[in-house]
Parts: structure tokens; sequence; C-alpha cells
């Protein structure tokens, strides 16, 4: 069973943000069937490492958008970026610290995250227009 299927209701309309936040959902899923299958905590580890990885190039990569477009909410968006791999950063180190299975909560923070986040805060962007050049 996925912890978060994709659907429409997540697409953006903006290909390389979308193609991202697609990677992002699968690599939730996998940590989830990992776990669920009762993994080794070296192979979950591994998997919620790529899940930050991935997470701090897309964040990188989003402000970067952002920033192309004009954005004027930049500046706060990438504070809420901080604020989640801060939040990320405590589930991990909770992870570590504990016998090999992923607690609940950190399930339950990562979809209501993804799915709050790209509905919420990232619409605000996909929503916004570039200026146009002259």
């Amino acid at each position: 069973m996925v912890l978060l299927e994709w659907s429409k209701s997540l697409d953006l309309g903006v290909a390389a943000m979308d193609a991202e936040h697609k990677e992002l959902v699968a690599a939730m899923n996998k940590i989830h069937e990992l776990d669920g299958r009762g993994a080794d905590k070296t192979t979950v580890d591994t998997a919620i490492q790529r899940l930050v990885a991935l997470t701090k190039k897309h964040f990188s990569d989003e402000e970067k958008h952002m920033a192309a477009i004009g954005f004027p909410d930049l500046k706060r968006h990438a504070m809420i970026h901080q604020d989640m791999l801060k939040k990320v950063g405590t589930h991990y180190e909770a992870f570590q610290a504990g016998s090999g299975k992923v607690d609940k909560a950190f399930f339950d923070f990562l979809v209501y995250w993804l799915g709050a986040h790209i509905k919420g805060i990232d619409r605000r962007y996909a929503d916004h227009k570039a200026p146009a050049k002259v």
C-alpha cells in the first residue's frame, strides 16, 4: 500500500517542479514500503537519507524557479523550507535513535507536509505569472 498517491490535485503545471514532487512522493512511498515489509534499519536509513537529499535539492531548485519568475513571497517560502528541513531532521534523528521502525508520526508529517505544501504554498508560485519581458 502506498503512503501517498500522486493525483492531479498535486499537479502544479510547472513541469520541472511536478517531476521533482513526483520523485519526492515515490521516495516517501519507498520508505513506507520498506518499513512495512520489515526491511533492516540500514536499508530504511538509506531510503530516508535519499528523501532528505531529494528534498534539499528540490527546495533549492524551487527557490531558483521562484526567483526566476519574480515571485514576491520567495523569502517567506524559503523560510518555510528551512523549517520543514528542521522537522524532517528531527524525525530522522528519532528514527536513528530507535529500533529501525519508522514512527507513524514521521509518515503523518510526510503526507501532511507534501500534500499541504504543494496544494497550498506551492500553488501560489505556480499561479504567479512571470513578469513580461520587454
